[in-house]
């Protein structure tokens, strides 16, 4: 299970899986960082909480790649680590209660590699096959 990144014209690409939902997420977000900065500082400095729904599982991935973008960009915070994630369907919602580890982007110790503009709906589609869940992504730069 994991990530990887393909090739892709003018965007970031990449096809992501996991075991679980949960697992599928994470790795999104490892992917996301992985496209944002150049190094692979894990530190764990603060903490936040992160709950999110929608209708879709895709819609709530792409909010909740975009919720890591927005405290990126617009805060200056770096997600390092996604510390627990729960995925559960309640109703017609799909909830997702994250907490993530992180700390304030700093140029001293970070640099960008990409600016991703969004996460986008384009070539989604979360399935679901022999027990592992897939799907692809595209950053827009």
């Amino acid at each position: 299970m994991g990530f990887r990144f393909i090739d892709h014209t003018a965007d970031i690409a990449v096809e992501v899986s996991g075991k679980t939902l949960e697992e599928l997420f994470i790795e999104s977000a490892k992917a996301w960082r992985q496209s944002v900065v150049n190094e692979n500082v894990n530190l764990q400095c603060e903490m936040q909480d992160l709950k999110l729904n929608n209708e879709m599982p895709e819609a709530l991935l792409v909010n909740f790649l975009n919720e890591l973008n927005y405290l990126l960009f617009s805060k200056k915070w770096l997600m390092n680590s996604v510390n627990s994630i729960n995925i559960y369907k309640n109703n017609s919602q799909w909830n997702l209660e994250a907490k993530i580890n992180g700390e304030a982007f700093s140029h001293f110790k970070h640099s960008y590699k990409e600016e991703i503009k969004a996460v986008t709906f384009h070539q989604m589609n979360i399935k679901e096959i022999d027990g592992v869940y897939t799907t692809r992504i595209i950053f827009d730069i």
